[in-house]
């Protein structure tokens, strides 16, 4: 057999992971200083964080709310005078997010094409994905159903005026 196509694929895909990786630990200062505000190292944030890291640490009565509500909420309880630590958590949760999704789409996808349903074209597993990832609100059945109970009544105006 010849296996140097795939020796050209996995050497490819090596490189794509270090890639990523290595993006990945460029990041781990910022990383640190998102999910621990309260002890991360002034000296060590970015000059334009600095001034608002020191007020931040400083203020007790955000460090008792980043305990009662969590890393991800805490930062929107954060008053309008810090901008840019705002503007960098927004940055940061905004990484995740779009990881979350994309693995929750892949999730989803891999418990609906199962060996039981194999027989799903691309065509039907987009609309089933397209199906059960949208995030629509549920109908209200009781008003739909108030909506469609008329009285006897008035059905039967209804029938005699349509003639």
């Amino acid at each position: 057999m010849n296996f140097s196509q795939y020796e050209r694929q996995l050497e490819s895909l090596l490189k794509e992971f270090q890639e990523r990786f290595n993006d990945f630990s460029s990041f781990e200062q910022q990383f640190s200083l998102f999910a621990s505000p309260f002890s991360f190292n002034v000296s060590n944030a970015d000059e334009s964080l600095q001034m608002e890291l020191l007020e931040i640490q400083s203020d007790s009565i955000l460090k008792a709310k980043y305990l009662e509500v969590g890393i991800l909420a805490f930062f929107s309880y954060l008053p309008g005078k810090f901008k840019n630590f705002k503007k960098f958590a927004t940055k940061i949760i905004a990484m995740f997010g779009l990881t979350y999704v994309c693995e929750q789409l892949f999730s989803f996808m891999k418990m609906t094409k199962t060996g039981q349903r194999t027989r799903l074209t691309d065509e039907h597993l987009s609309s089933l994905i397209k199906v059960g990832t949208t995030q629509i609100a549920q109908p209200d059945i009781s008003k739909i159903v108030s909506k469609k109970n008329v009285n006897p009544l008035e059905a039967a105006l209804t029938k005699i005026k349509g003639r």
